[in-house]
């Protein structure tokens, strides 16, 4: 038992050391998202048939190899959205500059970058599942969770006493039902408008216009402490 405390704490240990490199590396992080970005540019315009506008479902033109690639890097966009709205957040919290050598320069916080990571952090999270069912998978995640609560802190007494009334399992069949209908009722109209953001921000002529300032503002900050919207915010 002593040794698996012990580990767990070794394995905290560097979890919280990456969490606090990446609360210091938003820089790193603006350039990532400039690399997503340039998958949207390439993906979408394909799949639309069109830089600008729709035309036909053209994705069966991509190669096989290349499709599966833009797939990946653009589902790797979750946890890297993830990544971008801790460093996002961090920064503007505890006032972290974006970069060490931007920290030699200005020892605070850039806040454009801060906002623009959590704005794309929520884009990269959400432009994967936008196809998916993810209201109805947060029911029935959430209806889950309360189920196994309620089947450990429900003691035997107030089991028998319920099941007096009405059988347990049946009532626990009852609570899933309705706890997964109602979590995927609210977060259906929450989820609405972070997926409003990630489509229009996917859009080809956006996500060029992010791909770009991805890749200089993360050079800038990354390579030479400078932001573009230096003191701007």
């Amino acid at each position: 038992m002593i040794y698996l405390i012990f580990q767990t704490e070794i394995i905290w240990s560097y979890v919280s050391a990456f969490f606090g490199w990446v609360s210091e590396s938003a820089g790193i992080f603006v350039l990532i998202s400039g690399v997503i970005a340039l998958t949207w540019v390439g993906f979408e315009s394909k799949r639309r048939g069109s830089f600008f506008k729709r035309k036909s479902e053209s994705e069966s033109t991509i190669s096989k190899f290349l499709r599966i690639i833009l797939r990946i890097i653009s589902y790797s966009g979750v946890v890297v959205g993830i990544l971008c709205i801790w460093a996002g957040a961090m920064g503007l919290i505890l006032d972290i500059p974006p970069s060490f050598k931007y920290g030699d320069i200005t020892p605070h916080a850039d806040h454009f970058t801060c906002i623009f990571l959590i704005v794309i952090g929520i884009a990269m999270f959400f432009k994967p599942v936008n196809d998916l069912p993810l209201s109805s998978i947060l029911g029935l995640i959430a209806a889950s969770a309360t189920v196994f609560i309620l089947a450990l802190i429900v003691p035997d007494s107030a089991v028998e006493w319920i099941a007096g009334w009405i059988n347990p399992k049946l009532l626990l069949i009852i609570i899933f039902i309705i706890v997964t209908a109602l979590v995927a009722f609210i977060a259906k109209f929450f989820i609405k408008l972070p997926q409003a953001i990630s489509k229009f921000l996917s859009w080809p002529p956006v996500a060029l216009i992010i791909m770009v300032f991805g890749f200089v503002q993360g050079i800038l900050l990354w390579g030479f402490g400078i932001s573009i919207f230096m003191n701007i915010l």
